[in-house]
């Protein structure tokens, strides 16, 4: 190439001639070639947040924190390549390799963290069992990638499948597990799944539980799927690998069609009997309350025409209580008066008694003999009583006139 060539400022270009031989010109400048050619070279950055992956030919890698700006060299740089530092919340960690003359190291770095690796660093990939896309209630190996774990209590759904009952009833039996990773390392030095672990384990101890009970009498203890200590196998596993199971749910179970339309039908007739029970139950609860109210409607009737019978004897005692005070005021008062009659009268006796009795005195103080004046005063007396004598004794003789 000849002529000139302009290099702006903020530029970079590698500048090579024909014995392949090349230079490094930053802009602003004006280049005079003269069988060179121009290479422009591209400038990578990164923000915070951000690294830069520079591979170099002869097999070295650098990375490089944000913010930093490195320029491609085309003689020692094979690649550039721009990557987000891993963003740790609170929750959770990851677990890091590294290579320390010839070993590998391990160490755990928790969240809250923006993590950028070194060169020699790497993050443990985990591949668990995880739910299968096509068919959720499933568990399939390796559904489950990632590289940051959680360390706060969590939950997985999971359905034990062809459990057979002692009568040969199979069901399928629905469980949710809540557990809590304790020891990270523990974890990493036991298992490769926790999750397959505890599957197995789950699966074990309902295989357990069920195979000892009919149907009818696993449908009466599905309340023990709810109780930890049903779950010897699982609490145990996680315990040796790092874990803690919280609780264990049981969701219910579900059973083949045929088995399944018998238990409906079964739960139909038991419905509809206790239905009939309840109605008549009802019907009998309505009568006992008629006869209930009656009852009580002929004591408030017992117990109102008590009060009147009561209300109206009291009435009638008032009444001739009031009467016998009546008669006893008027006895009282025609006694008075009659006691008040006898006194006057007594009085007027006493007083023409005095006044007789006077004259009588005054009669006697002029000489008059008295007898003979009352003889004479009353000639014709109520009763003479006359002592005549014989000579031979007395003799008594009484004559009323």
């Amino acid at each position: 190439m000849y002529g000139l060539q302009t290099i702006r400022r903020g530029q970079r270009a590698a500048v090579w001639n024909r014995r392949g031989e090349v230079r490094l010109v930053d802009g602003p400048k004006l280049l005079l070639l003269w069988g060179e050619s121009v290479q422009p070279l591209r400038q990578f950055s990164a923000a915070p947040g951000e690294y830069l992956v520079v591979r170099f030919v002869d097999g070295r890698i650098e990375h490089h924190a944000g913010p930093v700006a490195v320029w491609f060299d085309p003689v020692e740089h094979q690649s550039i390549e721009l990557q987000q530092c891993l963003a740790i919340d609170s929750n959770e960690a990851v677990v890091v390799y590294r290579r320390d003359e010839g070993n590998v190291l391990r160490r755990v770095v928790h969240g809250p963290a923006l993590f950028t690796p070194t060169a020699d660093e790497w993050l443990h990939e985990f591949r668990w069992h995880g739910a299968d896309p096509k068919r959720p209630d499933r568990k399939i190996p390796r559904g489950l990638q990632f590289t940051k774990l959680r360390v706060i209590p969590d939950q997985m759904y999971f359905d034990v499948t062809d459990v057979r009952t002692a009568d040969d009833a199979l069901l399928t039996v629905k469980l949710m597990v809540f557990f809590e990773l304790t020891d990270i390392e523990r974890m990493l030095d036991q298992t490769h799944d926790p999750v397959a672990d505890f599957i197995n384990a789950l699966s074990a101890d309902v295989i357990d539980f069920v195979a000892g009970l009919s149907f009818e009498q696993f449908k009466e203890k599905t309340e023990l799927l709810n109780d930890l200590a049903t779950y010897g196998q699982i609490v145990q596993r996680a315990e040796r690998i790092g874990y803690r199971i919280n609780k264990v749910v049981y969701r219910g179970y579900h059973a083949n069609e045929n088995l399944q339309a018998m238990h409906d039908h079964a739960i139909e007739a038991r419905t509809k009997l206790r239905l009939e029970a309840e109605t008549e139950r009802q019907a009998q609860q309505l009568e006992d309350m008629k006869l209930k109210c009656e009852a009580e409607r002929a004591e408030q009737r017992h117990v109102m025409e008590k009060a009147d019978t009561e209300h109206r004897n009291r009435l009638a005692e008032m009444q001739h209580a009031e009467e016998l005070r009546q008669e006893k005021l008027q006895l009282e008062a025609d006694l008075d008066a009659q006691q008040q009659r006898g006194a006057l009268e007594l009085e007027h006796r006493r007083a023409t008694n005095a006044e007789r009795a006077a004259y009588l005195g005054n009669i006697r103080e002029m000489q008059v003999d008295l007898t003979k004046y009352l003889v004479a005063q009353y000639q014709n007396p109520d009763r003479l009583i006359k002592i005549a004598s014989d000579g031979a004794g007395p003799q008594m003789h009484l004559h009323q006139e």
